[in-house]
C-alpha cells in the first residue's frame, strides 16, 4: 500500500507521495457534454469535472469557499491528484482546520469513495507541519507553529517535555490568511492598474507574489505596495495571535511558519527567531506523508 499525503486548501491542493510533490489550484469546473477540449477530466458521481489551472478556461466554475464545499468536492480533487501519481492502493492522510475537527468522519468518508483508497487518516492542520519540523522544534525546546493558508491561519503551541514534543493549544483564525494580505495589496494599487481592484482575490495572487505585472507590453513594478501590504498584514496576524493565546506567545523561543502565507510574512515584525521550512506550502503534506509511513510501520 502506498501513502499519499494531501493538503486540501482553499487556494491550492498540495500532494506528497514517496519522492514526488505536486500542487495545483483548488479550482473546479463542470465539464459539460459537447465541449471540445484535451484537458484532463475526472468523473465523480456521474458528473465530469476539470480541475486545477485548466478549470479557469471553463464557464461553469464551482466556488469552494467553505469547509463544507471542500469536503464535498474533496474526492474530485483527490482523483485529479491520482491522475498525476498513478492508480493503486493508498493510505490517504489529510487534515482539517482545528475548529472543524468534528467534521473529520465526514471528510474521511468522502475521500474513501475514491477507488483505490483503502484507509484515510484525518488530523488537525498544523499537526502535519509539526511532524515535518519535529526535530527542529525538539532542538529548540518548543515553538509556536503557524500554518497560513488562503483563508485561515491555524496555530499550534508545543513544548518539549522529557524529550517528547507535547501539544499545548491549537486553533484557527478565520479570514486572516493570504486573502487578507491580497485585500490590503489591492487597496494600495496605483491608479494605472486601478482596474484590478474589481478582480477576484484569486486573480490578484500572482501579481502580489511577483510584485509586478505587464500592462500593454509595459512592466509595472508593485514591490513597494507588496512590501507595505505584507507588513500591515503581518502586524494584524501577530496582534490577533496575542488576542488568541495571550502570554503564551511570549513563552515560545521560535516561530515556525508554513503554508503559502509563509512566502509573504514580514519576519522583521516578530520579536524572536522565525523558521520557515523549505517549500513551506508543502510542509503539511510532507508531514501527513510521514504520519502515514509511521502508521504503516507500526502495523507491520
Amino acid at each position: 500500500m502506498r501513502v499519499l499525503g494531501i493538503d486540501i486548501g482553499f487556494g491550492q491542493v498540495k500532494v506528497v507521495v514517496e519522492n514526488l510533490a505536486l500542487k495545483f489550484p483548488s479550482q473546479i469546473a463542470q465539464y459539460l457534454e459537447g465541449e471540445v477540449s484535451d484537458v484532463p477530466v475526472v468523473e465523480h458521481g456521474g458528473v465530469q469535472y476539470v480541475v486545477g489551472d485548466e478549470a479557469t478556461a471553463f464557464r461553469h466554475k464551482l466556488s469552494l469557499s467553505t469547509v463544507e464545499m471542500l469536503i464535498r468536492y474533496s474526492p474530485v480533487l483527490l482523483k485529479r491528484a491520482l491522475l498525476e501519481v498513478g492508480e493503486g492502493e493508498y493510505l490517504v492522510v489529510s487534515g482539517l482546520p482545528p475548529r472543524f475537527r468534528y467534521m473529520g468522519e465526514e471528510f474521511s468518508a468522502a475521500l474513501q469513495t475514491v477507488e483505490g483508497v483503502q484507509k484515510v487518516l484525518v488530523v488537525p492542520q498544523g499537526v502535519g507541519v509539526l511532524e515535518d519540523v519535529k526535530d527542529y522544534v525538539r532542538s529548540h525546546g518548543g515553538a509556536l507553529i503557524l500554518d497560513i493558508g488562503f483563508n485561515t491561519v491555524d496555530y499550534l503551541s508545543v513544548r518539549v517535555k522529557g524529550g517528547e514534543v507535547v501539544k499545548e493549544r491549537g486553533g484557527t483564525i478565520e479570514g486572516l490568511g493570504v486573502k487578507s494580505a491580497v485585500e490590503i495589496f489591492r487597496s494600495l494599487l496605483p491608479a494605472e492598474v486601478g482596474f484590478l481592484r474589481n478582480e477576484p482575490y484569486v486573480f490578484l495572487v500572482p501579481y502580489f507574489a511577483k510584485g509586478r505585472l505587464t500592462l500593454a507590453g509595459k512592466e509595472v513594478f508593485l514591490q513597494e505596495e507588496k512590501a507595505r501590504a505584507s507588513k500591515l498584514w503581518t502586524e494584524q496576524v501577530y496582534l490577533r495571535l496575542q488576542e488568541e493565546i495571550g502570554e503564551l506567545i511570549k513563552s515560545k523561543p521560535v516561530f515556525v511558519v508554513a503554508g503559502g502565507g509563509a512566502y509573504f510574512l514580514d519576519r522583521s515584525l516578530f520579536e524572536r527567531e522565525v523558521y520557515i521550512p523549505v517549500e513551506p506550502d508543502f510542509s503539511n503534506a510532507r508531514g501527513y506523508y510521514k504520519l502515514g509511513v509511521e502508521y504503516l510501520r507500526k502495523r507491520l
